[in-house]
């Protein structure tokens, strides 16, 4: 009692007690603001200076270390904007030009900061990025050049201030193309120019260099968009908040998504813009969907309907044995007491840890010793959909059977005892009564099971050969060529007719995957 007494004293607002200064509230923003950056450099000091290193102890070539520590660094100043928004969001609707004088003074002064330390380690917009070292300029007979930096790449090749580049070898070009062909070179990359200087047309060659073009002035629209994305905060009604961070940690899933519906119906894709023949805004056509079902992309003739056969044959195959096996088994395993039934949990979960690819090759003896026997071995031997969905079936039939088990230990024991007094069998009750109570996790795995066995790549290419048993994904590889140009809309459409039955699949399941905790009955013991 005493203790909920103190409690309550401590948590009543001294009337006596005068409100935080304008010079304190300030303090109070740059210090959360100035923990969030330091909690975001730690981040990336981490994921740069500790794990990376110690991937590359082991001879390990990965990516994701450096993606993550740009991503971190790319969040920091958005994240110390928020964090310093937060103090002043508390007078947003008491006293509006406080909060916005409290959230704009402390935004200047993290955005003075964060683009010194920037300046210094020659980060952000004072990064080096590749160069001519040179100025240029787009003129109707080409891209003029203004000024040259005396020593530069420019110079040392040999171009002079009033040359007009046409063309890269024998492409021509233009300024926001050279621009763009700059921006993906690497140092020290040969540019072979084509130029025209008087009446005379020339050509050199020009060695990319790294630049640090330290310009003040490229803050400027940076400056713009934090202070407008700190009103943009201040304001910002609180229940939206989740739903904003959720669109923003998707919008590189949902740019992909609508740059492969854009890719499908143009003639060809600038980055999210369809372009036409002239390189003009439009360019829409149907006929990438037309090479699928006429079956000709890029000179590749094949059928359509037995890939989609075969991929519909795998994915039904595995979907509805995986939902047989493991609602029988997690049903066991739930409701029954037997030997050894603790061990079978426990191999079952390591056989779902155990890394797939290195089962290939006994996989591959096994597939070929069963395609010798009698009758079935045409069914379920190598390079049969069969036998792929069999294999795939192995692998995904642990995690359905702890998620069944799962299921089943949730519904309570009365509907089962109720059932076996009145005479039921044990397979009655299960089918009959336990079945129908997790329909919603029956159909979460089958999805599962479904989009495996719909997407599956390995397994199909290793345990087929030509394009007998060929299914979608192994026949959008078939369309990627190292070596031959490759025409991206395409593959676009090939990538989207794959998705349409898993969109069909959801819309008509996504009721119950919403539901899909809602199995057992209420009040039960």
């Amino acid at each position: 009692m005493i203790a909920r007494e103190q409690l309550f004293e401590r948590s009543k607002v001294k009337l006596d007690e005068a409100p935080p200064t304008l010079q304190q509230d300030l303090i109070e923003a740059l210090r959360v603001g100035f923990i969030s950056i330091f909690v975001m450099l730690a981040v990336g000091f981490l994921l740069s200076g500790v794990i990376g290193p110690l991937f590359a102890l082991g001879s390990v070539e990965e990516t994701v270390t450096d993606v993550l520590t740009r991503l971190a660094l790319l969040a920091l100043p958005f994240v110390a904007y928020i964090a310093a928004a937060s103090v002043a969001r508390n007078y947003t609707a008491s006293d509006t030009p406080r909060a916005l004088l409290l959230a704009f003074v402390s935004t200047i002064v993290m955005f003075v900061v964060i683009s010194a330390g920037q300046y210094a380690l020659n980060y952000g917009v004072f990064a080096p990025r590749p160069s001519l070292q040179m100025t240029l300029s787009q003129t109707e007979a080409g891209i003029r050049v203004d000024a040259i930096v005396p020593g530069g790449a420019a110079d040392t090749a040999g171009l002079n201030v009033g040359d007009v580049i046409t063309a890269i070898r024998r492409d021509e070009v233009d300024l926001p193309a050279l621009n763009l062909r700059l921006g993906q070179a690497e140092e020290d990359d040969p540019l072979r120019l084509r130029f025209i200087r008087g009446d005379e047309e020339m050509q050199e060659t020009a060695r990319v260099a790294i630049v640090a073009d330290k310009q003040v002035g490229a803050l400027l629209p940076s400056f713009v968009f934090a202070l407008v994305f700190t009103a943009v905060i201040l304001f910002l009604p609180g229940n939206w908040a989740p739903y904003i961070a959720l669109v923003g940690l998707m919008t590189p899933l949902l740019v992909g998504y609508f740059w492969v519906i854009v890719a499908t119906f143009s003639f060809r894709t600038e980055g999210l813009i369809p372009l036409d023949g002239n390189d003009n805004f439009g360019g829409f056509t149907l006929e990438n969907w037309e090479s699928i079902f006429v079956g000709n992309i890029a000179g590749l003739e094949f059928n359509i309907w037995p890939i989609l056969l075969t991929s519909l044959a795998i994915a039904v195959i595995m979907t509805i044995v995986v939902l047989l096996v493991s609602s029988m088994a997690g049903y066991a395993l739930s409701r029954m007491n037997f030997p050894g039934r603790r061990f079978f949990l426990s191999f079952t979960l390591i056989l779902h840890g155990f890394p797939a690819i290195t089962l290939l090759i006994p996989i591959f003896i096994v597939l070929l010793r069963m395609g010798d026997l009698p009758i079935i071995g045409d069914l379920i031997g190598f390079n049969t959909a069969g036998g792929i969905a069999m294999v795939m079936v192995a692998f995904q039939l642990p995690l359905g059977v702890w998620l069944m088990k799962g299921f089943f230990d949730n519904i309570p024991w009365d509907m089962e005892r109720s059932a076996l007094i009145d005479g039921a069998s044990r397979f009655r009750t299960y089918w009959e009564i336990l079945l129908p109570q997790i329909r919603p996790g029956l159909l979460a795995l089958g999805i599962f099971a479904f989009i495996g066995g719909w997407n599956a790549y390995i397994i199909p290419k290793t345990y087929s050969i030509g394009s007998g048993v060929s299914n979608l994904p192994v026949f959008l590889n078939e369309l990627i060529d190292e070596t031959a140009p490759v025409d991206w809309n395409q593959v676009a459409a090939v990538g989207l007719f794959q998705l349409i039955p898993i969109f069909i699949f959801f819309i008509f399941a996504q009721e119950y995957l919403l539901n899909i905790y809602a199995g057992g009955t209420k009040g039960s013991s």
